[in-house]
C-alpha cells in the first residue's frame, strides 16, 4: 500500500547544529524502510547563528533526496513552516522540528493510517517541558477549544502528516507561533478528517528553544484575537455571497 504514497518531508532548523544530522539520518532510514513510491526531504535552515547551515549542506551532499533551503536572516518558526508546506512537491507532507525531540520510527504508524484519514496528527503523550511550559501549553489548548470549537489533544504538536491540497485551498494570516493552530482550524472548517496518534516526546539535549518566551506568548494572544475577527468576516461574507 505504501507504494502508492509520495511524501514530502521537511524540518525547520534553528540552533540545531548538533541535532539536525540525527534527525535527517533517522528520517532517511525510516523513509527507505517504508518503501514509498517517492519521497523528498527538505531542511529549512532559518538563519541560525551557529553551524546548522554547514551541517545541513553536508547532509544534502550525503543524501540524494535531501535538499536545503537557507534563510539569510531568521524568519521565525511560522514563516519557515509555511514555506515548507508551500514548496512541498508531493501529495502528502510530513513535518517535525529539527531538534530531535521525536522518534521518527513513529512515522511508520502515521503512514499506515493515511488511506483512512485526511490528516494524521500527533500528540505528545508526556511532554518533556518545564512545569511553566506545560501550564502555558495546557491553557493554550483550552483557549483554542473554547474559542474555535476544535478538540485536538495537542494542536501544536510538531509531528503531523497533512495533504498538499489543503495548502492549495487556504492562506494563513499568521506567520508566527499561531500557524499550527490556524492551519488545523481552517482544515476542520473545510471538513478534513483527522486521526490523532500519541507519540513519545524526548527531552531537548542540545540547541536553543525560544517557544515559551513572553514576547511570543503575547504575539500569539494577539493573533488569536485577530484570527477570530477574520473568521467572523469570512463567515459574514460567505452568508451574503
Amino acid at each position: 500500500m505504501n507504494k502508492d504514497i509520495r511524501l514530502s518531508v521537511f524540518f525547520p532548523a534553528y540552533y540545531d547544529e548538533k541535532n539536525i544530522s540525527k534527525v535527517v539520518d533517522k528520517a532517511v532510514k525510516v523513509l527507505n524502510e517504508l518503501n514509498l513510491k517517492d519521497y523528498e526531504v527538505t531542511i529549512i535552515e532559518d538563519g541560525s547563528p551557529d553551524n546548522t547551515a554547514q551541517v545541513a549542506d553536508e547532509l544534502a551532499a550525503k543524501y540524494e533526496k535531501v535538499k536545503v533551503i537557507h534563510h539569510e536572516k531568521n524568519m521565525g518558526y511560522g514563516a519557515t513552516l509555511w514555506e515548507g508546506f508551500k514548496k512541498a512537491r508531493f501529495e502528502y507532507i510530513f513535518y517535525t522540528d529539527g531538534d530531535n525531540q521525536f522518534d521518527l520510527d513513529e512515522l511508520k504508524k502515521f503512514v499506515a493510517v493515511l488511506p483512512y484519514s485526511d490528516m494524521v496528527v500527533g500528540y505528545r503523550k508526556k511532554k518533556q517541558y518545564s512545569p511553566y511550559r506545560k501550564l502555558t501549553s495546557f491553557i493554550y489548548n483550552l483557549i483554542l477549544r473554547f474559542s474555535f470549537g476544535v478538540d485536538f489533544i495537542d494542536i501544536d504538536c510538531a509531528f503531523k502528516i497533512l495533504p498538499k491540497k489543503l495548502f492549495e485551498q487556504i492562506e494563513v494570516n499568521t506567520k508566527d507561533a499561531f500557524i499550527d493552530a490556524e492551519i488545523m482550524i481552517r482544515a476542520c472548517r473545510l471538513g478534513y478528517s483527522y486521526t490523532e496518534i500519541g507519540v513519545k516526546h524526548l527531552p531537548r539535549v542540545d540547541g536553543l528553544s525560544t517557544a515559551a518566551r513572553p514576547s511570543i506568548i503575547f504575539r500569539t494572544i494577539k493573533e488569536i484575537i485577530e484570527f477570530k475577527r477574520q473568521l467572523k468576516k469570512e463567515d459574514a461574507k460567505r452568508k451574503t455571497s
